[in-house]
């Protein structure tokens, strides 16, 4: 913990905003829903994080969800993740360790809010099936996820709606499709402080039941290219996991290409 304190530490002092604001982050993190805006072109943004997932049968997941967002053009983005180093412990402490499985994919944004008044985009999402089975870590079938996305400021309080489709992958049978759902508010508090609200489902198939959370965040701006999360979301139904706390950070890494002029 102290080693991540202190890297916390470094990236808010060097995390100095570029000449003329040219880096500002778009934070995805912390909710389930995501925005329907992009990175900026050229721009490599990281989110990392810490969360910890407490299910109804007294067992717990630990893992770094982690996003690489490269931003193509001012309204495509390419993306990569993976949950990091994921740590499933069981009722009697036990715990099996080792690395997530990786996914890829992009968001293209298809509207945009000064035209129309509200951002859409689509976005698409494929799982690689690389972590253990027999850890209970990965499932060993990959999982292709489409969402639709759409955003939009009323004031300063802003709204992300998402719904998506996630076609989850079966070792042995055919694939299973999973219908979810979000809607999202931020809203700015003094100074750099901000909150926000969250309520998501994951409809109920043959892959797993019904789940219905929600979720709240404190995030702070350190800058126009670092912003910091910390938050908790809790199950409203029996199914869902009990708790998850969370916390994390938005860093703009720098420019892979020119600034557009």
């Amino acid at each position: 913990m102290k080693l991540i304190a202190a890297a916390l530490g470094c990236l808010a002092l060097t995390a100095q905003d570029a000449p003329g604001g040219e880096i500002t982050v778009n934070p995805n993190r912390p909710s389930f829903a995501n925005p329907a805006t992009t990175t900026q072109r050229g721009v490599a943004e990281l989110e990392f994080g810490l969360q910890r997932t407490l299910f109804p049968d007294a067992t717990r997941t630990d893992y770094q969800p982690t996003l690489l967002k490269l931003g193509l053009t001012e309204d495509f983005e390419l993306r990569l993740g993976w949950n990091g180093w994921q740590s499933n412990t069981d009722v009697d402490g036990h715990s099996e360790h080792g690395p997530s499985d990786p996914n890829l994919g992009f968001t293209w944004r298809f509207a945009r809010q000064d035209a129309i008044g509200t951002d859409l985009a689509v976005s698409y999402a494929h799982k690689f099936p690389r972590a253990s089975v027999e850890k209970g870590i990965g499932s060993g079938a990959a999982d292709d996820t489409l969402v639709f996305l759409a955003s939009k400021d009323f004031g300063k309080l802003h709204a992300d709606f998402n719904l998506l489709e996630t076609w989850v992958g079966q070792v042995d049978g055919p694939r299973i499709r999973q219908p979810g759902a979000a809607l999202a508010f931020t809203h700015p508090l003094s100074g750099p402080w901000g909150i926000g609200a969250e309520v998501y489902a994951i409809g109920a198939s043959d892959a797993g039941p019904r789940t219905v959370a929600t979720l709240w965040n404190l995030s702070y701006q350190v800058s126009s290219r670092l912003v910091l999360d910390a938050g908790f979301d809790h199950g409203l139904n029996r199914e869902a996991p009990r708790w998850n706390y969370f916390v994390g950070l938005t860093y703009g890494l720098g420019r892979f290409m020119k600034a557009p002029r």
